[in-house]
């Protein structure tokens, strides 16, 4: 298995492109949230003064940025678009899991509501209501 690329600026940007100039979910390397996370983890060690602290905070930022934009970008071609899910990571897919479950909910309250289930809404809510000790 050949080792993913090394993660730069020059690497994200390339990949929020690729994704922002096609209508269907690009591939990624299975483990690019972790190896980014690390890649922050790590420059969030670094320890600088002055000119360069600002420089690696700004770094930290724009890295932020594109990663918050690639992932939103992804998300919502997964939502709106017949595109292949199978190329969405584990991460990704986690997300849109609880979104799955909050439609099966809505569902539920629902149908409760307009087939006149008052008993099944009681059952739910309930559970849902700060308990008093």
């Amino acid at each position: 298995m050949p080792q993913p690329d090394p993660i730069s600026m020059s690497l994200l940007q390339t990949f929020i492109l690729r994704e922002s100039e096609n209508d269907v979910i690009q591939k990624l390397n299975p483990n690019f949230y972790e190896s980014l996370s690390k890649f922050i983890g790590d420059l969030k060690k670094e320890e600088y003064d002055g000119v360069e602290e600002k420089i690696k905070n700004t770094l930290l930022n724009m890295i932020t940025d594109v990663v918050s934009l690639l992932l939103k970008l992804r998300l919502e071609k997964a939502i709106s678009t017949s595109s292949d899910q199978s190329m969405l990571l584990d991460e990704e897919k986690y997300i849109l899991d609880s979104r799955k479950k909050m439609e099966e909910r809505k569902d539920i309250i629902l149908s409760g509501i307009l087939s006149g289930k008052t008993k099944l809404l009681e059952s739910i809510t309930k559970n849902q209501k700060p308990q008093d000790d």
